[in-house]
């Protein structure tokens, strides 16, 4: 892995700027995801972190920039003694809260045949961009978090990044594997454009080898949108999603490149899936590990008030 400092690691950009990646691992009874970001305010001046969101709760860490280098191809990210890959994950944390170790090798990726943003991706002032690297991969290996050993052998994983200036002001997400290789990744999100707002919507569904995608630039409709739930139309395709259950927990969030908002996350709870073209219907699931995040707040209103720093 060529690996650079985040500086020189990170696209052209305008300050402040924000950009993070989350990988998620699931066995058939846990569920532990890490997001490693580097993050800098509207002076440049640049900050780490690595969060971790499992079903018991959520934890947050900084390090020096020194700490974190980058690799863009193939991907790639070092944060402390923490490194993410292509490959798998290496985890080497220990705090007063929380103690992560271990390590987990993936399977080849699932990839889109095309970028999630579509020619969006092209737009350089966009508050917030969005990438898929993996709809699924297998796993093998395991963590020990705090004392309790967890084998992910069998497993699967999913990984997404994010990229900009802050998170949308409101917005939908969700995200489940299921069957052999099967996922699912919706986004509906308040997009700022050129002075005004729109709601704007990406999706992408793999089920039995094949990629369905709806998003704005296919033209897609989004026909419900409510406290969680939502339902989007494009052509043959619907899709309707409905969290059943919340289980979630706090986790930081960018505004103006500074990670000073809150907000939820459900890592694993119960969502239901039903996926139409035309009258067949596809799919109709309940799963009981999907994860789920609903922000509907001002831009910034909420705040954490205390970090917490790996020993």
């Amino acid at each position: 892995m060529k690996e650079t400092c985040i500086h020189k690691g990170c696209a052209a950009f305008l300050f402040p700027y924000f950009e993070g990646w989350y990988l998620k691992h699931q066995n058939r009874d846990d569920t532990i995801a890490f997001i490693p970001a580097v993050h800098a305010d509207q002076n440049g001046q640049w900050t780490v972190s690595l969060q971790i969101v499992t079903e018991e709760g959520s934890w947050y860490f900084t390090y020096p920039k020194e700490a974190c280098r980058i690799s863009r191809k193939p991907f790639g990210v070092r944060v402390g003694r923490n490194i993410f890959t292509e490959k798998g994950i290496q985890l080497d944390i220990k705090s007063r809260d929380l103690t992560v170790k271990g390590s987990i090798a993936y399977g080849p990726f699932d990839r889109l045949r095309y970028d999630i943003m579509g020619f969006f991706k092209y737009i350089p002032f966009l508050q917030c961009s969005h990438g898929v690297l993996s709809m699924h991969h297998s796993l093998r290996g395991g963590l020990t978090v705090n004392g309790r050993k967890i084998s992910m052998t069998g497993g699967r994983g999913y990984i997404e990044t994010d990229k900009g200036r802050s998170f949308p002001k409101s917005y939908l997400w969700t995200q489940c594997g299921f069957g052999e290789r099967s996922s699912v990744m919706l986004s509906a999100a308040d997009i700022p454009f050129l002075g005004f707002h729109f709601q704007g919507c990406i999706c992408v569904v793999h089920c039995r080898g094949r990629e369905y995608r709806m998003a704005t630039y296919l033209g897609v409709r989004i026909e419900e949108y409510g406290e969680g739930q939502v339902t989007v139309r494009q052509g043959k395709m619907r899709l309707c999603v409905h969290r059943l259950e919340e289980a979630s927990h706090d986790l930081k969030a960018p505004v103006r490149g500074e990670m000073t908002r809150t907000i939820r996350e459900s890592p694993s709870c119960r969502v239901r899936y039903e996926f139409w073209l035309g009258d067949g219907l596809v799919f109709d699931i309940i799963s009981e590990q999907a994860s789920f995040e609903q922000a509907d707040e001002s831009e910034g209103s909420t705040y954490f008030t205390s970090l917490h720093s790996p020993q």
